[in-house]
């Protein structure tokens, strides 16, 4: 009975032993992955980003009138992971951020141009984030002033402007802001370079009264207009859709005399292709490629193909 005692006794130790051995060469196993893995992230090289400098692009520290063009070069590349996201956020002197583009791709690299508009803060510290796959960032940032004798801009103001949708034969479709004046489209081909808004009446399974411009892409507006596909020039202009969740009051539009609540509600970050579900009562800020903020405030809207459409609108001069 002895002996089978400590034959037992003598095979659970040697079980323990083995257990604690396979445990302790698991943790060994675990240890030396963190380890890997942190000196893995160490070794990580971080994307680089830069600003371009001299004539044409903004500099550091610029004075800049509100309304006023911002213009940046960046160039970002990638080390050890392609670049996925690109970040442009202007952060006030009270730490409140305000993000103007934000954009995701996979890329080695890339060199653009963009341009945005003076806003009505006293100064902002405008910075421009990269972040590749392995969650790496790099940063450039400037800072940048207002002109303290800046002055609201006038504006022009149209109190009823009709456009037809596609199939209208009574109302032209493409419209010139800075005049008012409406085209079909082959008299619009001809103005190509200042035609800014054309409208078209989305049909799906959720039709829409819809504005836009000759520099959608990826949408209907070569469906229903296949000659804008021949235009030498086509105009994108930016609609704002956050207005869906945040509208602008109808009397703010009305008492609007200046380009200051033009300014104020324009957000770029908004600014899409195209604005689908325009309805009576709904205002609209925009952004024309020239940069020309604006606002329509639909009055009136007859849904069909053929029908049209009936608004105010008021845009910088």
């Amino acid at each position: 009975m002895e002996y089978w005692y400590d034959k037992a006794h003598s095979y659970i130790k040697t079980s323990i032993m083995i257990k604690s051995l396979i445990t302790f060469f698991l943790s060994g196993v675990v240890i030396l992955m963190l380890v890997s893995a942190c000196k893995k992230d160490e070794n990580q090289a971080p994307p680089s980003i830069s600003l371009s400098t001299g004539p044409g692009y903004t500099a550091a520290g610029s004075i800049i009138a509100v309304g006023g063009k911002l213009r940046f070069g960046i160039t970002a590349s990638s080390s050890d992971a392609n670049i996925t996201n690109f970040v442009v956020k202007k952060i006030m002197p009270d730490g409140s951020v305000k993000v103007v583009l934000d954009s995701g791709f996979n890329s080695t690299g890339f060199s653009v141009n963009e341009t945005f508009y003076q806003g009505v803060e006293d100064e902002a510290n405008w910075t421009f984030q990269v972040m590749d796959k392995n969650r790496q960032f790099a940063t450039a940032a400037i800072r940048l002033y207002k002109d303290p004798a800046s002055a609201w801009g006038g504006i022009l103001e149209f109190p009823s402007i009709v456009m037809g949708f596609q199939n209208s034969a009574t109302h032209g479709q493409f419209l010139i802001p800075s005049t008012g004046k409406v085209y079909f489209a082959d008299s619009a081909a001809l103005n190509q370079s200042m035609v800014d808004i054309i409208t078209y009446y989305y049909v799906d399974e959720t039709p829409s009264p819809t504005f836009s411009s000759a520099g959608e892409t990826g949408g209907g507006i070569t469906e229903y207009y296949p000659t804008i596909g021949q235009w030498t020039t086509k105009n994108y202009t930016k609609w704002d859709v956050s207005v869906d969740t945040d509208p602008v009051p109808v009397a703010d539009f009305d008492a609007c005399h200046n380009d200051s609540l033009l300014i104020v509600r324009y957000d770029d970050v908004w600014g899409k292709r195209k604005f689908k579900w325009a309805s009576p009562g709904v205002v609209i800020p925009f952004l024309t490629s020239s940069g020309k903020k604006g606002m329509v405030r639909v009055i009136a809207v007859e849904n069909d193909p053929a029908g049209m459409i009936t608004f105010a609108m008021k845009i910088q001069q």
